[in-house]
């Protein structure tokens, strides 16, 4: 069995900006069915952060649009991406961490 890696890394928005990641499971063959959910302090935030669909490509899985909301400079949103990968599934996550425009 062969394994499949993620480059999880964690990534910074400012407040107010909109960014559609992608997640590449490498050494995948099959991805299907691909779910992401975005949380903050605990809290599933999915339906105020997130608009569009999760797909699949190959390797690759493009996430929903997420859209820093104004006033959460501080916070950080765990970012949850599930999907079938290979025949199993799999989830991995990455941190956003959100910043006023100001902020240092």
């Amino acid at each position: 069995m062969s394994e499949i890696w993620v480059v999880e890394k964690d990534q910074t928005m400012i407040e107010g900006e909109a960014i559609t990641f992608s997640v590449d499971f490498i050494g995948a063959s099959v991805i299907a069915s691909p779910a992401s959910k975005v949380y903050k302090n605990g809290a599933d935030v999915s339906g105020t952060v997130q608009s569009g669909s999760d797909s699949a490509s190959g390797s690759v899985v493009t996430l929903k649009t997420i859209t820093a909301q104004a006033d959460d400079g501080g916070s950080v949103y765990v970012v949850v991406v599930q999907a079938a990968v290979d025949g199993n599934t799999e989830k991995r996550k990455f941190l956003i961490r959100v910043v006023a425009p100001g902020e240092e």
